[in-house]
């Protein structure tokens, strides 16, 4: 009976040891570590909820400064156009652009209160 004492003790010994002693514990004076090893942390979010107004839609002074890169038409509800990397819909109001109306291949905007009419051009044409 002494024996299995010391020999749980030990064992509650070294357990203790190891958990104290690896560089891998359960927490540290941080908080949670987390040791990825190539795969992505679990605990970020994939999609943040904070939308920020791209630098891109802010220098827009000209229609020289506007690449138009895609759209999603739809005519049944709110189409989506992509400027400067930015995803903005009709009647969006932003700096010195309005964007009146999308179209399934091309877009109107207002650059200071002048209109222009934007086609969608295939990738490497011009």
């Amino acid at each position: 009976m002494i024996m299995g004492k010391r020999f749980l003790l030990c064992i509650f010994a070294a357990a203790v040891t190891l958990l104290l002693v690896s560089p891998h514990g359960w927490t540290s004076e941080e908080g949670y570590k987390y040791y990825p090893k190539e795969k992505r942390d679990p605990f970020v979010p994939l999609i943040l909820s904070n939308i920020r107004i791209s630098i891109g839609l802010e220098s827009i002074e000209t229609i020289d400064d506007v690449k138009f890169e895609g759209v999603i038409f739809d005519p049944y509800s709110e189409s989506l156009a992509m400027l400067n990397g930015e995803v903005v819909k009709e009647g969006y109001k932003a700096y010195n652009i309005e964007i009146v109306k999308i179209y399934n291949d091309a877009i109107t905007i207002k650059i200071y209160n002048k209109t222009y009419t934007i086609d969608l051009v295939e990738e490497g044409g011009e």
